[in-house]
């Protein structure tokens, strides 16, 4: 496998154009988000895959023509050249390698000379004449009979007034995911965050909760209004959902029912890839996923931003945070410092995190009654488990827990309840814990978690 960056058209035009006559295998390109596949013949091309929608065109040499010439504008991504592939879906053409690469130049100067009049090649036109009328550049020349002619002609009737652009059809991946804020960068103090969590549970919102602070950020993500993850995993979020964190602020993204278990594991999934990206071939990482249309999750970190793309049949979505989630269209990613790869969707609740919540608040009680027994089998228990730790006084958790887990955590949070009762009495008790939980009672009640108390409570 031969593989390497394309940091301009300069570099595509130079592997295209500099392509041994002898050679005969799969030239895999990616720029952007757009990724085109050739099969090669010596110094023919015999067949072409691409993310593009194509399959419906009449002229499949005219449609390829087009998306090699898209791949020309702003050239930024990776190329490979291999023996054998695992796509099977080539559409076929027969075509000289040479020619192919002349003519898309051509066309691409072709729609250069355009675009003050169209804005961008994704451009839908309207017109008396029905050759043109609904229907977008692609769809014109990859029908033409000769799309450099047809694009000098389109020229000219757009230059007077017989043919116009009726609108821009250009989707982004933020489109097709979904991603839209309802709330941005709210501060606390201006919002009533509670009811908010209300109002999302209620509508059975879809996408995720970010709250951030001077030293972190933390993310919820609800389907259908139920929370299935959390990140960083943290005990903490009950306190960072609570209204006198003032200096914190909170946005509300939405997202679609279908990309957002997949999104969300660029937070709380298992990566199966976790390393600095100087180990990492990411051309080889694009190239690979687009080409096999295998579903994944990259996410990379560079210079304190994030870039998450989102791998499923073929297709390449993308979003970047810097100061907020906006689109993005870059893969070439040269000063990258770590990079994730995530392939299996992997959900939770919250419930684990309320017994750790729990086990705090129980040893609280502890140690304002100095139970010293009660308190060494905790700290003892906390040693022994080893996805959780104790930091300055609290029980924290490592890591999203699976359900054995859970029933671990649960079993040792009933043990130490029973034993905390016959020491001080069930009344004190429930007193005690009523004060410590006090607090939170409204966001436990939001996060439906008030029938995993009564649950507790009835297992004593």
């Amino acid at each position: 496998m031969i593989s390497g960056d394309l940091k301009g058209p300069g570099d595509l035009l130079e592997i295209l154009s500099g392509f041994p006559a002898s050679k005969s295998g799969y030239l895999n390109l990616i720029s952007r988000n757009l990724f085109l596949s050739l099969k090669l013949e010596k110094s023919k091309v015999k067949g072409f895959f691409t993310n593009y929608e194509v399959k419906s065109t009449k002229n499949p040499l005219n449609a390829l023509t087009f998306v090699l010439s898209e791949m020309l504008s702003d050239t930024e991504g990776y190329f490979s050249f291999e023996e054998n592939t695992a796509i099977s879906e080539f559409i076929p053409v027969d075509e000289e390698l040479e020619s192919l690469v002349i003519k898309a130049t051509i066309v691409r100067k072709e729609i250069e000379e355009i675009l003050p009049l169209i804005i961008t090649s994704s451009a839908v036109f309207t017109s008396k004449n029905a050759e043109y009328k609904d229907r977008s550049l692609f769809e014109i020349l990859s029908n033409a009979e000769d799309p450099i002619e047809k694009l000098r002609e389109l020229k000219n009737l757009l230059e007077n007034g017989e043919v116009e652009v009726k609108e821009l059809k250009e989707t982004s991946s933020l489109e097709e995911l979904g991603l839209d804020y309802i709330l941005e960068s709210v501060e606390y103090k201006k919002v009533n965050l509670l009811k908010i969590l209300e109002a999302l549970r209620n509508m059975k919102f879809t996408g995720f909760l970010e709250i951030e602070g001077d030293r972190k950020t933390l993310y919820t993500f609800f389907k259908k209004g139920e929370i299935f993850g959390i990140h960083p995993v943290s005990v903490e979020i009950f306190d960072y959902l609570m209204e006198y964190y003032s200096e914190f602020k909170a946005s509300i993204v939405k997202l679609k029912e279908e990309f957002v278990e997949t999104f969300a594991q660029a937070f709380i999934g298992k990566p199966v890839i976790a390393s600095e990206s100087k180990y990492i071939s990411l051309g080889k990482l694009f190239l690979t996923f687009l080409s096999l249309r295998e579903e994944g999750v990259l996410k990379i970190i560079k210079n304190g931003e994030s870039y998450i793309f989102i791998f499923r049949n073929g297709k390449l979505f993308s979003a970047r945070k810097t100061k907020r989630w906006e689109e993005n269209w870059k893969v070439l990613l040269p000063d990258s410092q770590y990079t994730f790869l995530y392939r299996e969707i992997y959900s939770t609740n919250v419930n684990y995190l309320f017994y750790v919540f729990l086990w705090n608040k129980i040893l609280n009680v502890i140690k304002k009654h100095s139970l010293r027994d009660s308190e060494n089998l905790v700290v003892r228990k906390t040693a022994e488990i080893p996805f959780i730790y104790m930091k300055n006084g609290r029980i924290e958790v490592l890591k999203n827990l699976n359900k054995k887990e859970e029933g671990e955590i649960l079993k040792f949070l009933l043990f130490i309840t029973e034993k905390v009762v016959s020491e001080i009495g069930r009344e004190k008790f429930e007193k005690e814990i009523e004060e410590e939980l006090k607090p939170y009672t409204e966001i436990l009640r939001v996060l439906n978690l008030s029938t995993e108390i009564s649950a507790v409570e009835e297992a004593l």
